[in-house]
This record gives structure tokens, sequence and C-alpha cells, in this order.
């Protein structure tokens, strides 16, 4: 029964039968087999049959939820013993690219978590990480701070991410002149969705800016490259800018001017960290404390 109720967790997840057959490297009609035979074993049916999407049934939920809870207890059996016997570890992390560039400014952080480990890294939005860290597809997530999670989730902790408003040094003085009459020209802006887009409108807000949006993407790397061409102004990571800064290319606007995202740690809430990772949540917390120190020197 334990491996059908596997094959059925993974069916609910994915929400396919043909996906997940896929998934589970199994033919559908052997998924469709495993999901009725446990349905005899049980003796009460686990979905609504002949409905679109997959829908569950009473019984079909507290299955799910046994079969979920079954599989964390013994993953995290796993760490455990894995730690106790000194056997390396295959852990997956996933983080926003801000983070990612932070942790692989140097080889330092990366290398360390290898000796110990087999890692997988995972660079998405926030959304999609904490989805999978959910779903247990990713063991820890970096993401942007966010109003609401699920409750299968655990904060670890939060900390401020310096961005800083930029543009390309040829087009300082015309930017300098549009932001003493409180509006910001050619604004190249993160997606409305965002969290980060939500952050930068209040602060600007706040500062009684105005902007005319010229552009809009999920990616700073995409906005950086926006600004080198001298499409428009940005408000963009800290840790991004900070060479192009440091010579000359780019100039930092209105130095009184400041935004701080939070970022947070997350996992689920049942699943024990393996102490490699419990070092790399504590050095990117780390880090993203001194980076805050350092934007702060610069201004």
């Amino acid at each position: 029964m334990e491996e059908r109720l596997k094959k059925f967790v993974g069916l609910v997840e994915v929400g396919n039968f043909v996906k997940a057959a896929r998934e589970l490297h199994i033919s559908q009609p052997g998924l469709s087999m495993a999901i009725t035979k446990l349905e005899r074993e049980l003796g009460a049916p686990l979905l609504v049959h002949g409905v679109r999407p997959l829908t569950l049934t009473p019984a079909g939920q507290l299955a799910y939820n046994t079969g979920k809870e079954m599989m964390v207890k013994a993953a995290n059996l796993q760490v455990l013993l894995a730690e106790l016997a000194h056997r390396h570890l295959a852990v997956s992390i996933g983080m926003i690219d801000s983070v990612a560039g932070l942790l692989f400014a140097s080889a330092e952080g990366i290398n360390e978590l290898e000796r110990q480990a087999s890692v997988s890294v995972v660079v998405d939005n926030s959304r999609t990480l904490l989805s999978a860290v959910e779903q247990g597809q990713l063991d820890l997530a970096f993401v942007v701070d966010q109003h609401q999670y699920s409750s299968a989730l655990e904060v670890l902790w939060r900390a401020s991410e310096p961005l800083v408003m930029v543009c390309h040094r040829a087009q300082q003085t015309m930017t300098n002149q549009a932001l003493k009459h409180g509006t910001l020209p050619h604004f190249i802006s993160y997606d409305q969705a965002s969290t980060s887009h939500r952050a930068i409108a209040t602060a600007l807000q706040v500062h009684q800016i105005t902007t005319e949006p010229v552009f809009y993407s999920t990616s700073p790397e995409v906005m950086l490259r926006l600004v080198l061409l001298q499409k428009g102004v940005a408000i963009l990571p800290y840790l991004l800018v900070r060479d192009l800064l440091d010579d000359g290319t780019l100039v930092r606007l209105d130095a009184a001017f400041s935004v701080e995202r939070t970022i947070a740690a997350a996992k689920r809430r049942d699943v024990t960290l393996a102490a490699p990772l419990v070092r790399t949540n504590r050095q990117v917390g780390k880090m993203l404390t001194d980076l805050r120190a350092d934007a702060q020197e610069y201004q």
C-alpha cells in the first residue's frame, strides 16, 4: 500500500494522469490500476470520477495527507541517518536571482556546500520557488517576503536587501532635472504582480515621485541591460549594480532615496533541514546583513 500511496500523492500534486505517469516513470494504465487497487484496499473512492480538474473525495484528501506525511517522515529519517553515518547528502535550494548573485559572488560559499552535499540549485521567481518548497521539490528557498504563506511553510528568518535607483551616466543630468519636478520618465519597472513592484511603488509614493513606465520585467538582469542601453531608469538590487557604480558606468540617483525589499528563507514546516543547509541558511542571512551595511556606507 505504501508504494500506491506514493503514486496517489504524485497524481494529486501533478493533477493529471498523463503527466503524473510520465513523472512517476510508469504507464498511464499502470497508474490508473494502482489508484483503483488503492481504493479497493482502503474501501473508499479517492477521486470524484468524471470531473475535471482532478477532485478528491473526503477519503481522498485524508489519503493524500497521510501519504504526504509518510513521505516527509521517510525523507527526514534519511537526512538524520545520512548525517549520523556522515554520508554525502542530496539537497536542493531555490533562490531569486539577486540572492544567487550574492551566494555565488565568491566561490567560497557554494564550494563549502558542495563539499558537504550534492547540491541542486534552482533560480526562479518567488511564487514558483515557494510552490516547489510546498510540494517537496525544494528543501529550502530564499525569496522576496510574501504577505501570506501557506500553512505548510515556515519562515526561518527575514532580512533586508538594498535596492538603488540608477541610470546610465549619459542620462544623469536629464533624469535629475525630472526628479526635481517629482517625475521619473522612462522608468523600467518590475512586473506589476511582483512583491518587488509593490515595495518600490510604496517608496516612490512616500517620496512623492510619479513614474512613466516604459518597460516591465521580472528579471533584474534584463532591466539592467536596458539601463545600460540608455533606455531609462531602474531601481535594482545594489549588488547587481555595485561594480558599475564603482567604475562610473552607472550613476546612483537621489542618494536620499532608498528602497529595501525583505528577503525570507522558507522551508516546509514538517521537513528537517540537513546540517549543510542549516549552515548555508545562516550564511545567506549574514551576507544580506553585510550587503546592507556596504550599501549604506556607499551613500
